[in-house]
């Protein structure tokens, strides 16, 4: 697959390739873990990794509206917190961090409604079956974040990363735009730079920490986040 067509290299901009980005991810996101497409993870992180940077561009040379640059925060966050919540499940299966459930829900046999006590009440029925293999019982993204700080899944060379990653989640839930909580509840009120800032070092601290082991040029593939922070 052709990454690039190089017409003008004094004016195009071009940031860090795939298999670069592979080659570093490769080295925690690999088969025999227990994941079943590690190569189609790689490479979607590799493409987000890549899109953040594109974004970083964009943001650093200015000359967009006040609006426009929030919305560019937003994205920035939400495609982040994507990359990071893919890896944490990544890293739950690989250590085995997921709970096995024996048992499938099959029906609910419905009660009939009956007072007790002055209150109407009903009893229903649920039926499970049990399964021919135990499956993964999956954990939303807060739960993830919370037992990556306890088992410290991230490391713990920044210990502030977890509690920032929690807030970036509530953050990140605002793609859904009907998620309002008061009327000012609105993305330019929501998304600032601090906030474009938290990402991006978290982006950063995890993907030059000890848990990639990246050379000091695989290291200098996030150098662009440093101005953040």
């Amino acid at each position: 697959m052709t990454e690039f067509v190089e017409k003008d290299k004094d004016s195009n901009w071009y940031p860090v390739q795939i298999p670069n980005l592979n080659d570093l991810l490769i080295k925690v996101i690999y088969t025999g873990c227990g994941f079943k497409y590690c190569y189609a993870l790689r490479k979607n992180i590799a493409y987000n990794l890549q899109y953040l940077e594109y974004l970083d561009r964009h943001i650093s040379k200015g000359g967009m509206s006040s609006v426009v640059s929030m919305m560019c925060y937003k994205v920035f966050i939400v495609i982040g917190c994507s990359i990071v919540e893919s890896l944490l499940h990544f890293l739950h299966v690989k250590k085995n961090l997921f709970k096995k459930n024996e048992w499938e829900l099959e029906f609910t046999a419905k009660g009939n409604p009956t007072r007790k006590d002055g209150k109407l009440i009903k009893v229903d029925s649920q039926f499970y079956k049990k399964l021919p293999s135990p499956i993964m019982t999956e954990l939303n993204f807060e739960k993830m974040i919370n037992n990556a700080q306890n088992k410290k899944i991230l490391g713990d060379s920044n210990p502030n990363i977890y509690p920032r990653l929690n807030y970036l989640r509530n953050l990140r839930n605002k793609i859904h735009l009907h998620f309002i909580e008061d009327p000012l509840d609105t993305d330019w009120n929501r998304f600032k730079r601090d906030d474009l800032c938290a990402m991006a070092e978290a982006i950063h601290s995890i993907f030059t920490s000890g848990i990639f082991r990246p050379k000091d040029e695989e290291k200098a593939y996030f150098d662009y986040l440093k101005k953040y922070f």
